[in-house]
This record gives C-alpha cells, sequence and structure tokens, in this order.
C-alpha cells in the first residue's frame, strides 16, 4: 500500500492535496485526523512519568521546589491526573513548541 502523509491548513472548510508527479492512481482514500490527535507521547515516558508521580505520592517530601515554594496540592493533584490520562490525549513536545510558536507567532 502506497500512502502519503501531509499535514495542510484548512482554509474555507476545505483541504487542497497536491500529490506527486509519480501518483497515478484514480481512487483513493481520504481520512481526515485533527493534528493534536496524531502524536503521542512514547510509552516509556509515561511510564516514567507514572512511576515518579506514585513516588511523590508515598513520599512527597522528594517534591521539586520552585522559586521556595513546595508544588501545591492543587498542582500535585493536576500531576496525578495527568500522569493517568489516555494515551490518545497526550501531545509531543516538538508538536507543543510548534503551537506555542505558532500561537506566539515566531
Amino acid at each position: 500500500m502506497k500512502a502519503i502523509r501531509r499535514f495542510v491548513k484548512v482554509k474555507n472548510h476545505q483541504v487542497n492535496i497536491t500529490l506527486p508527479e509519480d501518483f497515478n492512481e484514480e481512487e483513493v482514500e481520504v481520512i481526515i485526523l485533527l493534528t493534536s490527535k496524531e502524536y503521542q507521547i512514547p510509552q516509556s515516558q509515561i511510564d516514567k512519568i507514572r512511576e515518579r508521580t506514585e513516588n511523590y505520592i508515598k513520599n512527597p517530601s522528594i517534591g521539586i521546589e520552585f522559586d521556595d515554594n513546595t508544588i501545591s496540592d492543587e498542582d500535585k493533584k493536576l500531576l496525578d491526573i495527568r500522569a493517568n490520562q489516555p494515551q490518545d490525549e497526550f501531545i509531543s513536545a516538538e508538536e507543543s513548541i510548534n503551537r506555542l510558536k505558532k500561537k506566539n507567532g515566531t
């Protein structure tokens, strides 16, 4: 099976895909996916975060300090929630940086 992957901008609820010169098929299947669902954090990183979260819950004194303040209970809960989210909701660090660049116009 020959597959072509492209990231394209949606304009006026339409996408335009230019195929390579050597692509001579008469019919293709098009699947539209949101780019935010395209990326996943590697399982090894997810496992490491979950392990660190479990260790932190067992021993909160290992928490990292930021500006002489420990992580708040609210932040601890958020970290735990995020560590247990389904994998398909994660994006890569690269995608996160790309979104920040786009948001900030850089």
